[in-house]
């Protein structure tokens, strides 16, 4: 993908030339007040009072719980770690190193990244990756403090050497009359946008996986919306797992390991809920997702006319590559996948099919557009004229509001296609479990406000 709209960003200036590095410090309070409240922000230190200790020991109880319960699930995750958090607490990241946990950076320090300068969130950066690096881990993915990221973050996380970044605050309409005005100032502090709108999937552009988070996290549930209760957290997110598996998305669930206890039931539930599914849902780490997004991406689809009615189609591409096809004779195995697609047990086959099954682009279409149909595993042809493709399209235009329209439009029509599944393995859906590391103990959640 070379090609990509106008950035969305959170609201917040991009540009100031706050120095962390140097100490020149914004007014980290004022940040968090804007997040949480004034109110919100008294309650919030008693509460942390109750979760963090004077030392790593409780929240390094709470990761090791965490960790336990995905080992029982035979589940991965990805934790975003606050990088000066971890320099000051030791071994906490080797003692609960395991295969399935990869641990990304949170920021070197807690802030907020809107209001530092592309020089200052670069250096920023560069220096979290070498910590992980002398730690022996890799930084594969960077997520930043309160989901607050710009232009230059971006740029930053690109030039840094990152293969994704994870920031986007998505917002899914599941909080059925839960919804809070804390809930709304997060949304907008957040800068999230809606699930309503835009999809829940990965884009990769010059070389960086933007994944996004969604919304609402255990943070919304447990300390906006004030459940105490394990029922209405796991009706909230396997609401959102139904929405994504509906349209083969991506559920990134927002965990963290403070909240385990409150979290660890419904949590179960919403994974043993998703293993059920079939087709199935394809429960990776943050780096798998975005190194397969690549990958499929890149994957190569040859196409040979054998006859008028009759075409030749190699794909070559990842292990687990799945190609889908609907309307169509295929001359190979295939099985029921979902309720209109054939998965083609092969990746070399013939089919009978007239017109062209595939999506047909004119030459004065948005490269954007061809860049995001790529991304989704839809085989795009340029064409002159619409007799030759099943569904062709027409669009100079093209932007961040039109992709789920299109969409919808494409899966739910009746026409004859060809594609490439968005995940591995014959997958309809995919799910991150993600929890943040903001901090390790009460003075590493104090140090935040003086921008440490």
């Amino acid at each position: 993908g070379k090609s990509e709209p106008a950035a969305r960003c959170a609201p917040g200036p991009a540009g100031h030339a706050a120095k962390i590095e140097d100490k020149q410090i914004m007014n980290p309070i004022a940040i968090a007040a804007r997040g949480k409240g004034p109110l919100g922000m008294l309650k919030r230190a008693g509460v942390i009072c109750s979760r963090y200790g004077s030392t790593s020991r409780n929240m390094g109880h709470w990761v090791a719980h965490f960790v336990r319960v995905l080992r029982q699930l035979n589940c991965s995750a990805t934790f975003p770690a606050t990088t000066a958090a971890l320099a000051r607490n030791g071994r906490l990241v080797e003692q609960h190193w395991v295969r399935n946990v990869e641990f990304a950076v949170h920021g070197y320090y807690h802030v907020d990244h809107t209001q530092l300068s592309f020089d200052a969130q670069l250096a920023q950066l560069l220096r979290a990756r070498r910590f992980f690096t002398e730690k022996g881990l890799a930084a594969n993915g960077f997520r930043c403090p309160y989901l607050r990221w710009s232009d230059d973050t971006i740029r930053a996380v690109r030039q840094a050497g990152f293969l994704y970044d994870s920031s986007q605050a998505l917002a899914w309409d599941v909080v059925n009359g839960h919804e809070t005005d804390s809930y709304r100032q997060a949304l907008a502090f957040y800068g999230a946008v809606s699930a309503s709108d835009h999809p829940a999937l990965p884009r990769w552009y010059e070389g960086l996986v933007r994944i996004p988070y969604c919304l609402p996290d255990d943070e919304a549930l447990v300390d906006r919306f004030h459940f105490s209760d394990a029922r209405p957290i796991a009706e909230i997110w396997q609401a959102i797992l139904a929405k994504t598996y509906s349209a083969g998305e991506l559920f990134t669930l927002g965990l963290h390991p403070e909240r385990i206890a409150v979290c660890e039931a419904p949590l179960i539930e919403t994974i043993r809920r998703a293993r059920a599914l079939s087709p199935g849902v394809w429960i990776a780490r943050l780096d798998e997702i975005a190194r397969w997004w690549r990958r499929r991406t890149e994957a190569a689809v040859s196409i040979t006319q054998d006859l008028p009615e009759q075409l030749s189609i190699s794909v070559q591409g990842p292990e687990g590559l799945t190609v889908l096809a609907r309307g169509v004779e295929v001359k190979a195995p295939t099985e029921k996948w979902g309720t209109s697609y054939q998965r083609v047990l092969t990746t070399r086959f013939q089919l009978r099919a007239h017109p062209r099954p595939f999506i047909g682009v004119s030459p004065a279409s948005s490269p954007y557009l061809l860049s995001f149909l790529r991304q989704q595993g839809y085989i795009v042809e340029h064409a002159e004229h619409a007799g030759s493709h099943a569904f062709y399209l027409d669009r100079p235009q093209f932007g961040l509001e039109d992709e789920r329209p299109l969409l919808s439009q494409i899966e739910q029509g009746a026409f004859p296609l060809v594609r490439l599944g968005r995940w591995p393995n014959g997958s309809q859906s995919a799910l991150c479990v993600t929890g943040d590391i903001d901090a390790l103990s009460v003075w590493d959640y104090g140090l935040r406000f003086l921008g440490y």
